[in-house]
């Protein structure tokens, strides 16, 4: 009979633990990306004060579209108090218990701007912040559960909001003490649980597109390591400046994918955007609308190395502005109640028709269609714009279409009080639609 080691036995039992620990941080990883898309719409910024009045009725706004993400900025001085050299989470606790009354995850923010906070400070700073936050907010917290809150919680930290602005950051962020404070934070968060995500706040399109980002550079190896979950490229669509016709250079999969590598991300990362629109300048708001169709489903079905969907959620910027006051970005003409702009009423309408879906197909590229089912209802979207589909045209081929469904509605950017055709499709497998313009994003919905 061989006799092995008890040291040996031992290794084995801890690679197994460590294994199976892997595996099933992974999955609750892959499961929390599982979530249909009105859960990965969202809004901010969601601020922290003594009157939580403005935030409630904000909530409230991402409560009625279905709406399941919120931002939450925390200054510097309220995440590590200048006078204690301490991390003070307790300051977000009536905001966060505000954003689980309404059923809206928040994300946090951690911001710096050399403009007004003094040094970045260093990996142990850090670590202290993201280990209080997430201790104290991750889901099954202690401080959760003595709530009475179950199965809920924050699980993306982040820091950092366009660096590379030049206005905020007058005098650059050392780009190895970003890296660093990045790395501190990360494993701060991921010593209260693993199963955490930590990635950096967001980049402007601009800055990416000029070639290297240094603070992309710089944080690549923790992406590469494991210790950054997704990329967030903020995207403000422009007639002039960040085109949409005739050319997806500045899709967002296009930039994701030059982004990872140009900075020499080889990690299957995620993606999500806390900041996206299409700007109101020198269009009207109907043609801005009718992009924001197109711009939506761009940032809902980027895909990652192999052509899996990666995006966590879209945040589109702003909500809660009006549009008498952000002429350019405000999505509302009014907020108490919510009366939205024609791209609010897109936004409206996407997360209406898919409410209960989630994506089974996405092929941006090339095809630009993706496909989502749920509910007993299935929906295609198509993007019928040049060099956005490989065959754009005035009919497309609706194919798979399930046994159950009766009828075949088609929606455009402007169907907000129905569809704006419906079909007969009893019976069959295959329907072609027809009379489609080129220039625009169709989504067919099958209903039994």
């Amino acid at each position: 009979m061989t006799r092995f080691p008890l040291t040996a036995v031992w290794r084995v039992l801890r690679a197994l633990v460590v294994a199976v620990g892997a595996l099933l941080t992974v999955a609750a990883a892959s499961s929390a990306v599982r979530a249909d898309v009105p859960a990965r719409i969202g809004g901010g910024n969601i601020v922290v004060r003594r009157d939580l009045s403005e935030a409630e009725r904000q909530l409230a706004v991402l409560k009625a579209l279905g709406a399941g993400m919120c931002r939450i900025p925390v200054s510097e001085g309220a995440y590590f108090s200048p006078r204690d050299k301490q991390p003070h989470p307790e300051a977000c606790d009536d905001l966060i218990l505000l954003a689980h009354r309404y059923g809206v995850t928040p994300m946090i923010l951690f911001e710096f701007y050399t403009r007004w906070n003094g040094t970045v400070g260093g990996y142990e700073k850090w670590k202290a912040v993201g280990r209080a936050f997430a201790e104290r907010f991750r889901p099954e917290s202690p401080w959760l559960v003595s709530n009475g809150i179950r199965g809920w919680g924050v699980w993306l930290y982040t820091a950092f909001n366009e660096p590379t602005w030049q206005s905020n950051n007058p005098q650059p962020i050392p780009t190895d003490q970003y890296a660093r404070a990045l790395e501190g934070l990360a494993d701060g968060v991921h010593a209260a649980g693993a199963d955490l995500c930590v990635s950096p706040g967001g980049y402007i399109e601009g800055s990416l597109a000029r070639g290297k980002c240094p603070y992309v550079t710089a944080a690549a190896p923790l992406f590469n390591a494991g210790k950054l979950h997704s990329l967030d490229i903020h995207r403000y669509w422009d007639v002039t400046h960040i085109p949409w016709q005739g050319t997806r250079r500045w899709s967002l999969q296009s930039q994701f994918d030059d982004v990872k590598r140009q900075a020499g991300i080889t990690a299957d990362i995620h993606f999500h955007t806390t900041e996206m629109n299409v700007k109101r300048r020198e269009i009207p708001e109907d043609e801005a609308a009718h992009v924001f169709l197109t711009a939506l489903w761009d940032a809902l079905g980027v895909v990652g190395n192999h052509g899996q969907p990666v995006t966590r959620f879209v945040m589109p910027w702003n909500l809660f502005h009006l549009a008498a006051k952000d002429e350019h970005y405000g999505l509302c003409e009014g907020l108490d109640p919510w009366q939205p702009t024609a791209r609010g009423k897109v936004l409206r309408l996407v997360c209406g028709l898919a409410k209960g879906m989630e994506f089974t197909a996405c092929r941006p590229k090339g095809h630009g269609e993706f496909v989502l089912a749920g509910n007993g209802r299935t929906l295609w979207v198509w993007q019928n714009r040049e060099a956005w589909t490989d065959r754009p045209g005035h009919s497309y081929a609706v194919k798979d279409i399930p046994a159950a469904a009766q009828t075949l509605e088609v929606y455009r950017w402007n169907s907000w009080s129905g569809p704006w055709r419906t079909h007969d499709v009893r019976g069959k497998r295959t329907f072609t639609v027809e009379g489609l313009a080129v220039g625009e994003t169709y989504m067919f919905l099958a209903k039994p």
